[in-house]
């Protein structure tokens, strides 16, 4: 690992990712009108609008991203908000707010259970990380969110190419990835001068509690019980698929933050919907282009996610169908000519992926129990989410106006069985914007599932309330005395809702799992020594052969190196990297070897021993290096080796 992270640097970190978080994005949610629940579910999102369309924009025009850059354009979007909004104010008078249903104390409990969950989801995944930031996550994905971060931080290039450059650095057309959670992680980066893996772990610790507050304003902004609210924020960072799988897996960052968010576009698109006018159009439309810049699948699924609230809202009203329509098509186009660097990117590139299909394990019958019991991967249903759920779905009349999210529930719990369950290829062509994975599919399920759930633990606490009530507890107190008791027998029944089990998920994804071996890493304490090492001998434009296998293509993101391969994913191989990675113990021999490594000017070469997704083969180039006469050991430790280059770059070996 890095330098195990101080508290103080720890402390700073999270909080300077709080600041950028929520205060751009504050600023502009508060300029458009928006207060309250509302404000604070949505300043995330507006951060990342503002992070995404900066970056693209300006690069665009030849302006690097950075902290300076990304201040300016919060002002401009601030006051072009603030501007909507007055002028909404000016024409039409004062804008009414509809009266809470909460009483202020109903609002405090809701916030206070809140703050608690979101502890909880925090200390889940700092115990996984050994309370230690700078712990690296060591599965496939990391790598190239770390990278990215880095490269953008280091370069200034803002655009949606930038994320890939460190793999795809020979490709002439570049490889487009959404970049608003790269751009936001390399401000953080710049401020704070933390490690890459502190960056990127201190955003995650906020996903549980981010996708709780966006639940509880979700339900709110639908008048929802506040009981309900309460209980959804507990129920949430307890689920171990509606996030942490996801932490651990992938990890999916931008699209578990995607779906912490997505919550945000049901409550913007209901509030146009119900008062059509120019700022309630900036908060729909905004939300929209924030969820796609974080990711286009992001925006895919809020979509989804959002259409049975339509079927709600349509049900004989069939006349408001068309009204809807003509009312939407405004901020559609607004929205499509302010993201069209990220729709041609997402249309150039999605003709060119192949579709995934991933095994289909499950009978039907196990998708679906697996479904409503909260169990993929781990050993045992979380049986007392369960029990909240059925309670949840028996008294599912009740749910008001939030009765839609059953239909978004049996949407993406249908797509998850047919995923799980059927291996036909138009399953997985249907499941194709979330590569057919069972993984992300259940985790989109499950975002509708918490709030049935925390519903059926407020069913639970009525009944509660009634036996206080029966037993003569003072009616002023009686509320918070059932509320308490469900919450205290809720958190003992499970386990203090589920922590040891979700921290022992994600560990697998730090490899901090009990008795796991630090040496048997992908990338190890040892190995990040191997990479500073190589920071002190690689002089700039050098490229430092690796094996793409190996956790070598951390050592950007940790030390500032440039490797020939930055990840483990190797579509699209330039020539000569392929040359490098199939035939460079043959430099001595291969006239084309030699090119390569003048072309990619490669004078140090790096071997690891841990090797990604369980792998035991080194790329067939990196084989027997010991001994050749063309490459000089410099540096070694228990996990890694570094040869340097004896002749220059290209030049044959001497006699």
């Amino acid at each position: 690992m890095p330098t195990e992270a101080s508290t103080l640097l720890t402390v700073a970190t999270i909080g300077t990712y709080l600041a950028v978080l929520w205060l751009p994005g504050g600023l502009a949610a508060a300029a458009v009108g928006l207060r309250g629940w509302a404000l604070a579910a949505s300043a995330p999102v507006f951060t990342y609008l503002i992070a995404g369309l900066a970056g693209p924009w300006l690069w665009k025009i030849g302006i690097p991203f950075n902290v300076w850059t990304f201040l300016v354009t919060t002002v401009v979007v601030v006051l072009l908000f603030a501007a909507a909004r007055w002028f909404v104010v000016r024409r039409n008078g004062p804008i009414e707010r509809t009266p809470s249903p909460w009483a202020r104390s109903a609002h405090v409990a809701v916030a206070v259970t809140l703050l608690a969950a979101a502890v909880v989801g925090f200390a889940v995944l700092m115990a996984a990380m050994r309370w230690d930031l700078n712990s690296i996550p060591q599965d496939w994905d990391a790598a190239y969110h770390a990278n990215g971060i880095r490269y953008i931080a280091e370069t200034g290039e803002g655009s949606l190419y930038a994320t890939g450059k460190v793999n795809w650095y020979e490709l002439p057309d570049g490889v487009f990835y959404p970049n608003a959670y790269h751009l936001v992680g390399a401000l953080v980066f710049k401020l704070t001068g933390a490690a890459v893996p502190a960056v990127l772990n201190a955003s995650t610790i906020m996903f549980p509690g981010i996708l709780a507050l966006t639940l509880v304003a979700m339900i709110r902004h639908f008048n929802g019980r506040a009981m309900t609210a309460a209980f959804t924020a507990l129920v949430t960072v307890a689920c171990t698929s509606a996030t942490y799988d996801n932490l651990w897996r992938g990890p999916l960052l931008t699209f578990t933050l995607g779906i912490a968010v997505m919550p945000v576009l049901a409550i913007a698109m209901d509030a146009y919907l119900k008062r059509a006018a120019l700022d309630t159009g900036i908060f729909f439309g905004g939300v929209a282009v924030g969820l796609l810049a974080i990711h286009s699948s992001t925006l895919f699924g809020g979509i989804l996610f959002v259409l049975p609230m339509f079927i709600q809202r349509w049900w004989g009203h069939l006349g408001l169908i068309w009204r809807d329509a003509l009312k939407l098509i405004v901020p559609a186009v607004v929205a499509i000519v302010v993201t069209l660097p990220h729709l041609l990117g997402a249309l150039a590139v999605g003709g060119k992926i192949a579709i995934v299909d991933w095994p289909s394990t499950f009978p039907v019958s196990q998708s679906v129990g697996s479904l409503l019991t909260f169990q993929h991967v781990i050993a045992l249903p979380q049986y007392w989410l369960a029990l909240a759920l059925w309670v949840g779905l028996v008294f599912a009349s009740r749910l008001g106006e939030l009765r839609w999210l059953l239909g978004s529930a049996a949407f993406f719990g249908g797509v998850w069985v047919l995923t799980a369950s059927y291996s036909q290829p138009w399953v997985a062509k249907l499941t194709s914007p979330w590569w057919n994975d069972q993984w992300r599919l259940i985790a989109l399920a499950c975002v509708p599932l918490v709030v049935v759930a925390g519903h059926g633990l407020a069913q639970v606490y009525d009944f509660a309330k009634v036996g206080a009530a029966r037993v003569k507890v003072p009616a002023g107190i009686g509320s918070y005395v059932a509320g308490g008791l469900v919450i205290a027998v809720f958190a003992l029944l499970s386990q203090g809702l589920y922590f040891n089990l979700n921290a022992n998920q994600v560990k697998q994804g730090y490899g901090n799992q009990p008795g796991a071996d630090r040496h048997n890493m992908v990338v190890s304490p040892t190995e990040v020594l191997a990479f500073q090492e190589l920071a002190k001998l690689v002089k700039p434009g050098e490229r430092v052969l690796n094996d793409r296998r190996d956790g070598t293509v951390w050592m950007y993101a940790l030390a500032g190196v440039q490797p020939v391969v930055g990840h483990y994913d190797g579509s699209a191989e330039s020539p000569a990297v392929h040359t490098l990675q199939a035939e460079f113990n043959d430099y001595a021999n291969d006239s084309t070897v030699r090119d390569a490594v003048k072309h990619l000017n490669v004078r140090y070469i790096i071997v690891d021993v841990g090797y990604v997704h369980g792998g035991k083969d080194r790329v067939d180039g990196l084989e027997n290096l010991d001994g050749k006469p063309f490459v000089q050991k410099v540096f070694s430790n228990q996990d890694s080796t570094i040869y340097k280059l004896v002749p220059e770059p290209g030049a044959p070996v001497s006699p």
